[in-house]
């Protein structure tokens, strides 16, 4: 009797052994990897170009080639704090026609000055505390922040008409 108890037991550890192993391998398979919360791409989410608050991110698309791509922005703050380099912050409003291309020349600068500078895009309207808390008062607006605080601002109110050239020459003043 006592030699086929001590199979038995031999047989059960076996198995728990088998049951443990296998349960350790599903839980570390399934668990979700945890966001670095100082690497400002972790407050980066999917690929929206009709989101409120987007990053003109300069990426490969699918081995399609680089260039300018949106990305919404999960958390405002905690991008432009731990960005490792100065962040444009370019308010704009979907209700009114953009004649004078400026989105597209802040792409062109997002691309351009992809490894100097960060971009995103603020609606106005729709992200209403972020405006209201760099007191935006016109549109287009632009602020370059550096380590999440206004480093400058580029406002129609203050310089009454621009071109984009003097947008461009500004930010690259900005970042230098």
């Amino acid at each position: 009797m006592s030699k086929g108890s001590g199979v038995g037991r031999t047989e059960r550890c076996a198995a728990l052994l088998v049951i443990i192993t296998v349960c350790a391998f599903l839980l570390f398979s399934c668990a979700k990897k945890t966001p670095d919360p100082s690497d400002y791409r972790s407050y980066l989410g999917d690929y929206a170009y009709d989101a409120s608050l987007t990053a003109m991110v300069y990426e490969d698309f699918e081995g399609e080639g680089f260039g300018i791509l949106y990305r919404s922005v999960t958390d405002f703050g905690g991008y432009v704090t731990n960005a490792p380099l100065p962040v444009l912050v370019y308010f704009y409003t979907s209700l009114h026609d953009d004649y004078a291309g400026t989105t597209a020349e802040v792409e062109q600068i997002a691309e351009d000055y992809n490894t100097q500078l960060l971009v995103i895009t603020v609606n106005v309207f729709r992200e209403k505390t972020i405006t209201e808390h760099y007191q935006v008062q016109t549109v287009p607006e632009f602020v370059i922040l550096k380590d999440g605080k206004v480093d400058q601002r580029f406002d129609g109110t203050t310089r009454g008409s621009w071109s984009q050239e003097e947008l461009r020459q500004w930010v690259v003043e900005g970042i230098g």
